[in-house]
């Protein structure tokens, strides 16, 4: 399915897209702990704000496809806000209807604190300033038991 982007370009996934939302894009790596996580809360802050995003045909169709209505508490738009969700971000800037889902706010809350809750459950929590440590020697040792002199 072939959705024109922002710029009116047809848009394809990556392949065709022509990135004019290149500012928008979120950094893959930075070397300072936390920087990249901040500057990607603010890149997503400042595109969601942002024209591109509200007049955005992929979020448009989603709007239209959903009937202006909460995917899974089917509240209207005109009894809540409701707000079209990011079901991947590997498109996104240019983004396709199926990387969308619209719900409204309390939804969205709900979704996106069980990712986030699933997201960090995969990650080891260690105490600060964790070493690891070599297994204890055990208790006896049966060598010197089994061993005939």
């Amino acid at each position: 399915m072939t959705l024109p982007d922002a710029a009116g370009q047809p848009c394809d996934g990556l392949s065709d897209c022509p990135r004019s939302l290149a500012e928008y894009a979120i950094p893959a790596f930075s070397p300072i702990p936390y920087a990249s996580a901040r500057r990607e809360s603010a890149d997503y802050e400042r595109y969601i704000s942002s024209a591109a995003w509200q007049t955005s045909p992929a979020r448009l169709a989603e709007l239209h496809a959903a009937g202006h209505r909460c995917r899974l508490c089917f509240a209207s738009g005109e009894q809540t806000r409701l707000e079209v969700h990011h079901r991947t971000y590997r498109n996104f800037g240019c983004e396709l209807a199926e990387d969308l889902t619209t719900l409204c706010h309390d939804c969205h809350l709900v979704v996106t604190c069980m990712e986030r809750a699933r997201k960090y459950a995969r990650s080891p929590v260690l105490p600060p300033n964790h070493v690891p440590v070599a297994p204890p020697p055990p208790l006896f040792d049966y060598r010197l038991a089994l061993e005939i002199t």
